[in-house]
């Protein structure tokens, strides 16, 4: 397993208490910022309460029909996925030096949940916010960690996507490209030319923004941490593990919902990770539409009845979807202070 040690340069956050800073025109968002943060806020919620009530109705009676044993299979199954994928998050802290109380982590990462909804799950950037606020860490240092997040995802779904596609012949060559892409992503995002060239392009060209080279070189040396090969060696393979767990409660679904073929589960997890993906590069939120269009479409491709297509489709839906906002939104209020909000709050002072 890769070194988990603080890289150097960076501190460990074990034992330091958030630094306290003066008062400043730093300390709170401008009035135009609060009023955008708060506008992508209410589009997620509005986003979330449509689809939601469109989709309650029609969830509501298959649910019903599922079985307390399968239920529990069900959820057990998405469970596995939410433990490795917390896992990887605690890994990519600790590449950067910044181990918190597992409290507090857990309580960020699953509150992020609540923003699962927003386009390309930019939403999750809600996690460097929360660690900006309780522990005085930069956005910038830890925003790379969603950065990496999503990637790793994706490699991981498009090795799940791959290993099916051969079998039952469709998408090869799309995952094929997909997947040469984000390898080059990862490669230029990890490298100090693609810094130092935008750099050059925002800071060069718009002096006022000369604040933000700082945060450049923030987000450049994190990036190389996080996308190192011995990282990637291990959290990609988590991933596409990870993944396949709710691959494998689609296999449940199927086989609650009474479902009996062969090669099921290689049909689920195949058809779970292509939809992931092409509703993540949709960059709807959520996917809305385009995931449930691709599993329907893949359900009928390999024979699988129109009904019990569609009733899959709906179910794993709510399990994944539907049950990561109730459970985000859940956790983030048991856990929030009285006073915490998304804007930026004062470091509390120095303890002791």
């Amino acid at each position: 397993m890769p070194d988990q040690s603080p890289v150097p340069g960076t501190a460990d956050t074990r034992a330091v208490p958030p630094v306290a800073t003066a008062p400043g025109p730093a300390a709170s968002l401008s009035p135009w910022a609060r009023l955008g943060l708060w506008a992508f806020v209410a589009l997620i919620v509005a986003i979330t309460v449509t689809a939601l009530v469109t989709d309650v109705r029609r969830v509501g009676g298959l649910l019903g029909a599922i079985s307390p044993a399968w239920a529990g299979a069900i959820l057990a199954a998405v469970g596995f996925n939410y433990l490795l994928r917390f896992l990887k998050w605690e890994f990519f802290l600790r590449r950067l030096g910044l181990v918190i109380g597992l409290r507090d982590s857990l309580w960020i990462f699953f509150s992020a949940f609540t923003m699962v909804l927003s386009p390309g799950k930019l939403g999750e950037l809600m996690k460097s916010v929360l660690l900006r606020n309780r522990y005085g860490i930069p956005v910038a240092r830890s925003a790379p960690i969603v950065l990496a997040e999503r990637l790793t995802d994706l490699l991981g779904l498009v090795i799940l996507g791959l290993a099916g596609s051969s079998r039952f012949a469709v998408g090869t060559g799309g995952l094929v490209v997909l997947g040469g892409g984000l390898v080059v992503l990862v490669l230029l995002v990890s490298r100090p030319a693609f810094w130092g060239f935008l750099d050059r392009s925002v800071v060069g060209r718009f002096p006022r923004l000369a604040p933000l080279r700082r945060s450049f070189q923030t987000l450049q040396e994190s990036s190389r941490h996080l996308l190192s090969l011995p990282s990637l060696a291990l959290t990609v393979p988590l991933s596409a593990v990870s993944w396949a767990g709710e691959g494998v409660a689609l296999f449940f679904i199927f086989r609650a919902l009474g479902v009996d073929r062969p090669e099921l589960l290689g049909i689920a997890v195949f058809s779970h990770a292509v939809s992931s993906v092409l509703g993540a590069l949709s960059f709807l939120p959520g996917g809305l539409g385009v995931t449930e269009g691709a599993l329907g479409g893949l359900f009928l491709y390999v024979g699988i009845a129109r009904e019990q297509a569609v009733s899959a489709t709906l179910l794993i839906r709510a399990v994944t979807l539907w049950f990561a906002v109730a459970l985000g939104t859940a956790v983030w209020l048991n856990g929030r202070r009285p006073d915490e909000t998304l804007e930026r709050q004062e470091p509390p002072a120095p303890v002791g």
